[in-house]
């Protein structure tokens, strides 16, 4: 009889950007959870729109010879989209981001730290890190790569998750692309014994 529980979830995000100018800008991000349970001999598996969140970044851009920075500052809202409760869904929240990121011809780093504050369960205080390279750009076709280092942590009471792993952007004319491939470092938490295990994140942008 197999009594391993395994937990398998995918999640799609839908994502858009309107902007007035460089400096202003609203967002919002809408995901759908495809989700496998299993639990000794039971299967259970569900669909679902997660909550939808919306956010204005606003940044403050500094040009140099060489390089060009910016210091952003991110207000948000999280908003159920239905009354179901469930991990994914169903929480009203409120967030904060403060993020720094310079980039030059051929280097790339991007530090941003934000907290979160729900109405029924933990706060959720996060990093993330970007640190890479920039090797192979054309002018002529505005055709390039970056090859980024990522570090992600997540701390929640009693809730310590660390990944990280590296990711590959490519771009060309208004398209990008983006895949990386997280691999867990720290985990711990008082809701599960399972761990993560390795996290593939897949995504493209256009730009209109």
């Amino acid at each position: 009889k197999d009594v391993l529980s395994s937990y398998y979830q995918q999640t799609f995000w839908l994502e858009g950007v309107y902007t007035w100018n460089r400096s202003k800008r609203i967002t919002f991000k809408l995901p759908y959870h495809k989700i496998e349970d299993k639990d000794a001999d039971v299967i259970g598996t569900s669909n679902s729109l997660g909550d939808i969140i919306v956010a204005v970044p606003l940044k403050k851009y500094s040009n140099f010879k060489r390089s060009t920075q910016n210091i952003g500052f991110t207000p948000q809202l999280r908003l159920p989209l239905g009354n179901k409760k469930t991990n994914n869904n169903g929480h009203l929240g409120a967030g904060v981001s403060l993020a720094y990121s310079l980039e030059s011809f051929s280097f790339y780093q991007m530090y941003d730290i934000f907290g979160w504050v729900y109405d029924d369960k933990d706060a959720q205080l996060g990093l993330d890190i970007n640190v890479g390279i920039h090797p192979y750009h054309n002018n002529k076709t505005n055709t390039g790569i970056f090859l980024i280092w990522d570090l992600t942590g997540r701390w929640e009471e009693n809730s310590t998750t660390l990944l990280s792993g590296p990711v590959l952007m490519p771009y060309r004319q208004n398209m990008m692309a983006r895949l990386e491939v997280k691999f867990p470092m720290i985990e711990n938490g008082k809701s599960t014994q399972l761990s993560r295990g390795i996290t593939i994140n897949t995504g493209i942008g256009f730009v209109f």
